[in-house]
Formats: C-alpha cells, sequence, structure tokens
C-alpha cells in the first residue's frame, strides 16, 4: 500500500510541475523559434541527466533485448516530446494535453500486454479506457467547432495531430521504461540515455545559424522551460513509474488536463472555455475513480 500511494504521489507532483511549465512553454513559443528552443532545452536535460546518471545502478551488460528497448523509448521519446511542444504552440494546452492522456489508457493496456507478456488485462481497465477515449473525441469536437480557450487558426489541425501521436507515443514510452526497470536498470539511466533521438531529430529540423543568438536572448526561457518541463517532472514520474503500473501511471496523468486549464488562468491569450472545463472534469473523474479501485486492489 505505502509503495502504491508513493508511487501516485510522485505521479501526481509531475502532473503540477509540468501543467504548470506547459502553459509557460504555450505562451513563450508565441515568439520564439521552437526547434531552436527545443534543441537548446534538450541539450540542457541530456547534460544534467548524464550527469546525474553517472554513478546510477544498472546490469554489468546490457542484453540485446534491453539495447533494442532503449532504441525505441529514444525513437518514441522524441515523437512524444516534439508533438507535445508544438502541440502548445498552436493550441490549447489543456486540450492538448487531453488528447495526450486520453489515448494513453487505452494503448497502454494492450501494449503492456504485448511488450511485456502480461496477458489481456481485466475488464474494468478495458471499460475505463475505452471511456477516456471516447471523452477524447469529445475534446477533438470542442477544438474543431471553436469552442476552446483559443480561436481556431489553421495550423490548429497540424498541433491537435500532432498532440494525438504523442499521446500513443507515450502511451508506450510508459511501458518501455518499465521493461527497461525489469532489466534491472535505475531510472536515472534510462533518463541519461533517452533523449539521443530527440536531439538528432531536432538537430535536423532547428535554424543553426540562429543558436547561438537564441542563446544570448533567451537563455533564462529556455532554462526554465528545460526544469519545468522536463528535468523536474521526469525526475518525479521515474519514481512513479517504478512503483505502480502503467495503466495507474495513465490514470493518473489522466488528471493533467483540469490541472493545465487551472494553470491557463495566467495566460492572457487564453479565454476560459466552459467545454474544455467539462471536458477536462469528466476526464479528471474517471481518473481519480480508477485510481480508488486501483488502490482497493493493490490493498
Amino acid at each position: 500500500m505505502n509503495r502504491f500511494a508513493a508511487g501516485v504521489l510522485f505521479v501526481t507532483l509531475y502532473v503540477i510541475v509540468s501543467a504548470a511549465g506547459e502553459v509557460y512553454a504555450a505562451s513563450y513559443f508565441q515568439g520564439a523559434e521552437i526547434c531552436n528552443t527545443l534543441l537548446l532545452s534538450f541539450a540542457l536535460v541530456c547534460i544534467t541527466f548524464n550527469f546525474l546518471g553517472r554513478r546510477a545502478g544498472g546490469p554489468s551488460r546490457a542484453t540485446r533485448s534491453s539495447l533494442m528497448a532503449f532504441v525505441a523509448l529514444n525513437l518514441v521519446t522524441a515523437v512524444s516530446w516534439v508533438g507535445l511542444f508544438v502541440g502548445l504552440k498552436y493550441a490549447e494546452p489543456a486540450i492538448v494535453v487531453t488528447f495526450m492522456v486520453a489515448l494513453g489508457p487505452a494503448a497502454t493496456v494492450w501494449l503492456n500486454a504485448l511488450i511485456r507478456k502480461h496477458g489481456l488485462p481485466p475488464i474494468s481497465d478495458i471499460a475505463v479506457s475505452a471511456l477516456v477515449a471516447i471523452i477524447g473525441s469529445y475534446m477533438v469536437w470542442i477544438s474543431a467547432s471553436g469552442n476552446a480557450g483559443i480561436e481556431w487558426g489553421p495550423r490548429s489541425s497540424f498541433g491537435i495531430f500532432l498532440a494525438i501521436i504523442a499521446g500513443l507515443s507515450l502511451a508506450l514510452t510508459n511501458v518501455l521504461v518499465k521493461l527497461l526497470f525489469d532489466h534491472g536498470f535505475s531510472g536515472r539511466k534510462v533518463l541519461a540515455h533517452r533523449f539521443y533521438g530527440t536531439i538528432l531529430l531536432l538537430l535536423i529540423l532547428s535554424d543553426h545559424s540562429s543558436i547561438v543568438l537564441e542563446i544570448s536572448q533567451s537563455w533564462s526561457a529556455i532554462t526554465i522551460v528545460a526544469l519545468s518541463t522536463i528535468v523536474v517532472p521526469l525526475l518525479l514520474i521515474q519514481e512513479g513509474i517504478r512503483r505502480v503500473e502503467p495503466f495507474t501511471v495513465n490514470m493518473v496523468l489522466s488528471t493533467s488536463p483540469i490541472t493545465t486549464y487551472l494553470f491557463q488562468y495566467f495566460d492572457s491569450r487564453i479565454v476560459p472555455s466552459s467545454y474544455t472545463l467539462f471536458g477536462n472534469v469528466l476526464i479528471t473523474a474517471v481518473a481519480v475513480c480508477n485510481i480508488y479501485f486501483h488502490y482497493r486492489r493493490s490493498a
């Protein structure tokens, strides 16, 4: 019980810190070169986690399956993080986060069964996943009908599409991280080696000629984005993933939209939307109820 409660607490802290960071990043990206900012942020993140992971524990020799898991983790990490941040630039943060976490539970129950060989999940988990996915579809309608907190623009559909892809990638990320834990790797060792693919992708997409100017003018914002949206949240969620199953992680993450919605009041660009709030409340209610059932089951 203590292990489960601690895991839920760590993921909850992740939700709060990352929600604040994502709203700040969404506002900052409106006038910034997003790929340059992300390249510099993730470079700082990679250096930080490699420093923290110097003496982290792990198996003396990596197996072929664990190496394949690391390669896959680098690929899906690049897709999920770049998709998240580009989505934040073009759409309402609370809806972007909803798309990510609404698809997570539905995908995780099947990915967990397939990758970690745990067999079919309980019927209750499948039912909750379907319900969360339905609510996510409602959020698609909110955006497309112009009822979101930010006016629907020509690039909004692109931002929503990337958020959906990021949500599916996030589900796979959680399962792969849990698989590497099963192989004996520590959380810090996993963090130290999961962002190479992200940096490579951003090197391809960024404007190299303006990187020096970006550092000189925006180093403080880059540092804030790196710490508030990546470094601190990931340290928290890794501890959560270590203690609870991926589906429980995704259920706690389902409370992210309502948390992000509340932080949006600090962003003058966003007009509060009752439609968005209703969808966020539905997602959060389903998540909290399912966490309670998981707690009772683990007890």
